[in-house]
């Protein structure tokens, strides 16, 4: 299966966070990129309930704040985020692809203000 450009869905998860869906018929993965400036979520952390996610760093650089640690990210990083991971991110015109086990669906997905 081919999925061209013009065929990808644009979502703006916030004003700092533009998301774009590869939107394939498996319940098993799902792909997207996305572009970071600043932190994301704004406030709070983000979890996954059922999916485990890989971030892979097209360009710019980050921060992930995980409860696992802080880690640096640049061109060529992978980050695996682990099913029930609490994180945030911290992008300078960080541009990641997003790798998502079982598919990614809003919800299972949590978002946990502090």
């Amino acid at each position: 299966m081919l999925i061209k450009k013009q065929q990808v869905v644009k979502k703006q998860n916030s004003d700092n966070c533009i998301v774009f869906e590869y939107d394939y018929c498996s319940s098993n993965s799902s792909f997207a990129t996305a572009k970071i400036y600043g932190r994301y979520p704004k406030k709070g952390k983000s979890m996954n309930l059922d999916c485990e996610q890989v971030y892979y760093v097209i360009s710019g650089t980050g921060i992930i704040y995980s409860e696992k640690g802080e880690f640096k990210i640049e061109k060529g990083d992978l980050y695996y985020f682990e099913r029930k991971e609490m994180y945030y991110v911290v992008g300078n015109n960080l541009e990641v692809c997003i790798i998502n086990s079982p598919k990614w669906n809003f919800e299972q997905y949590k978002s946990i203000e502090e």
